[in-house]
């Protein structure tokens, strides 16, 4: 599994360099590392129907997660998603911009 994971992020890296390299003005991809670390998370991070995939709290977690870094940098958007007890959304402001 950990091998098909690494494999499907060189794809995803591999499409957004690929779109970096077309100089779009209003369209902009970015990869951003899926650094979850599961193993740190309470338990109902993981869904009790099959005590595997993600609860709806894990992925609440992980899209503020990826909400909260879509304008930061590549060193910045690589940090673990820390799980929150409540999570919360940053709204973005004028100077936002993505970083591609």
């Amino acid at each position: 599994m950990d091998r098909l994971v690494q494999q499907y992020n060189t794809v995803l890296q591999n499409i957004a360099a690929d779109y970096k390299t077309k100089n779009y003005k209003d369209f902009a991809v970015i990869w951003q590392p899926p650094n979850i670390p599961f193993k740190s998370y309470p338990i109902q991070a993981v869904s009790s129907v099959d005590c595997f995939h993600p609860s709806s709290d894990a992925h609440a977690r992980i899209a503020a997660g990826l909400w909260n870094r879509l304008t930061l940098d590549t060193a910045a958007r690589a940090a673990p998603f820390t799980w929150e007890e409540t999570p919360t959304f940053r709204c973005l402001e004028e100077s936002d911009r993505i970083q591609t």
